[in-house]
């Protein structure tokens, strides 16, 4: 007879898949990669307003240049602010931008501009002049917006070489039954 002793307990449990250390560290990737698509997908619906530029190569080539004039923007500390009624499919509405200087004085431009992209469809863009209305530094235009959802605006004002501008997203409405 031999002197045989029972086996050692077996104390890994790979046979049961959820306990698998192979199991577990592919579903841990699999979790890692879910998340950083969320992030990345996230931050592309945060930062991009997805319009379309006419001529990338350009506008990159540029750089310095924007960079230099945002730069020149922010040191003359203008405080441009616009006043959005709710906006509806095509029903008229008045938009009213005021301009201040740094000291709060208001700043009597030599041309305001509004313009509206539409992320969605480039054809819709367009560009409104705002004129001075009452006080110096008010500037107040008539919109109608053709199409509902969201659109991008920039509003620009220039005083001769001096230019600052402001910029944002809307939502138009439904027009009111």
């Amino acid at each position: 007879m031999t002197d045989a002793t029972p086996a050692d307990k077996v104390t890994h449990t790979w046979h049961k898949p959820w306990r698998n250390p192979f199991v577990i560290f592919w579903l841990a990737i699999l979790v890692i990669v879910l998340i950083a698509n969320f992030f990345m997908v996230s931050m592309a619906i945060v930062t991009s307003p997805g319009m379309v530029n006419a001529s990338p190569y350009k506008h990159g080539a540029n750089y310095e240049a924007i960079l230099a004039e945002r730069k020149a923007e922010a040191l003359l500390g203008w405080q441009l602010s616009i006043a959005w009624p709710e906006l509806q499919e095509g029903q008229p509405n008045v938009i009213n931008l005021v301009a201040r200087d740094k000291e709060g004085n208001a700043i009597v431009a030599d041309s305001v501009e509004l313009y509206a992209y539409r992320p969605s469809d480039l054809k819709e863009d367009f560009v409104l002049k705002l004129l001075p209305v009452g006080e110096a530094g008010n500037y107040q235009t008539r919109v109608t917006m053709a199409k509902k959802g969201k659109w991008v605006w920039i509003a620009e004002v220039k005083r001769g070489n001096e230019k600052s501008s402001i910029s944002g997203e809307l939502m138009v409405a439904d027009p009111a039954p």
